[in-house]
């Protein structure tokens, strides 16, 4: 009777622990902090996480140089490697990455910013197979920078009488993160689309609020400024700033958009001190735990999972309320990230709009 019984209790604890295991594990490689925009990227993973039962390890690299080599290679060190690893292209360093996981069982998913196509030439040339990337999730940047600087403009004429050349400064994230790259390409062909506008500068701030606000400074010191075109919203607080202890007053004398839905951006653009924060790309954290889960239940082994590029939406100051009622308490739990898998909701796509984040957050 007593082996009956420890027999039962064994039995017990292993359906119990069967109940509870996570269906696929997934290690994100975070190029930041667990605060700011990255900490909300990690923030909607690990929301969707629980609703998918995925087991989640999340790794962060501070935005330090070569950090994020250092956490992959201990972590492959560690062993038991999960069935996923999320990576970024930050900084261009996903090449070094991928060569890290050569042989490695683990598949891959790139987040935000993805492999360039220079990079897959480089590796290929070095036998560094390719196959265990399964996807990438990325925005459209080039987009959002161009709705930004037109927004930018579409305001500054609204507010002179007597015409004359709109005088830009940019101020870009860096010189070689893709994201970056494209939003600054989306504001060029802006300024190339608008032959009343003048780009001044277009300056590297290394995505920091500081330096956007020292390098604005030093511009406003020199010359006169009609507007701020900012890599992220970040940027743009740094920089208004700048243009307040220049006496200029944001949204009157001197006009600044952004780009991540943050929270002091909401509020700028509320107060109409920015004419948009574009974004609602931290889901993307969401998403690709969305698609991981997708391709641990394909159907078929082998079946092809594809590049998801979606569409960001900006909130402006006549659409901020709805943003701010559903989406400004950040509690990305209110969400069923089930809702958005293909396999759940038998669709042949994802969408993954601000649309539909905003219906599935107002539930």
């Amino acid at each position: 009777m007593m082996i009956f019984r420890i027999v039962c209790l064994v039995w017990l604890c292993v359906a119990s622990h069967a109940v509870h295991a996570a269906d696929f594990r997934v290690t994100f490689i975070n190029p930041g902090s667990n605060t700011g925009f990255w900490g909300e990227v990690s923030k909607t993973m690990t929301a969707a996480a629980g609703d998918l039962n995925a087991d989640l390890e999340i790794l962060y690299a501070n935005r330090e140089p070569y950090a994020m080599e250092e956490l992959l290679s201990r972590r492959l060190e560690k062993g038991e490697l999960p069935d996923y690893f999320i990576l970024v292209n930050e900084n261009q360093s996903g090449a070094r990455l991928m060569q890290l996981l050569e042989g490695r069982p683990s598949k891959v998913l790139f987040l935000l910013n993805k492999l360039t196509p220079k990079q897959k030439v480089i590796l290929e040339r070095r036998n560094i197979d390719l196959h265990n990337v399964i996807a990438a999730i990325v925005p459209d940047n080039e987009s959002a920078g161009y709705e930004m600087a037109s927004s930018l403009f579409d305001q500054a004429r609204r507010s002179r009488s007597g015409g004359g050349d709109i005088r830009l400064l940019a101020l870009t994230g860096d010189a070689s993160t893709p994201a970056g790259l494209e939003r600054e390409l989306g504001m060029q062909r802006a300024v190339a689309d608008n032959p009343d506008v003048r780009l001044l500068h277009a300056i590297p701030v290394s995505w920091s609020e500081d330096i956007a606000y020292a390098q604005t400074g030093n511009v406003l010191a020199r010359t006169r400024i009609d507007a701020v075109w900012a890599a992220n919203d970040d940027i743009a607080i740094g920089a208004s700033r700048a243009a307040a202890e220049a006496d200029l007053t944001a949204g009157e004398d001197i006009y600044f958009a952004g780009l991540n839905w943050s929270r002091r951006g909401m509020s700028a653009v509320g107060k109409s001190e920015m004419t948009m924060s574009h974004g609602g790309h931290y889901f993307a954290g969401a998403w690709s735990m969305v698609m991981l889960r997708d391709h641990y239940f394909r159907h078929a082994e082998g079946e092809v999972t594809v590049d998801v590029l979606f569409k960001m939406s900006p909130i402006t100051p006549a659409n901020v309320g709805i943003y701010r009622s559903r989406l400004g308490d950040g509690n990305w739990d209110k969400i069923d990230y089930r809702s958005f898998c293909k396999s759940e909701s038998g669709s042949s796509h994802y969408d993954f709009s601000a649309r539909a984040i905003l219906r599935a957050a107002g539930r």
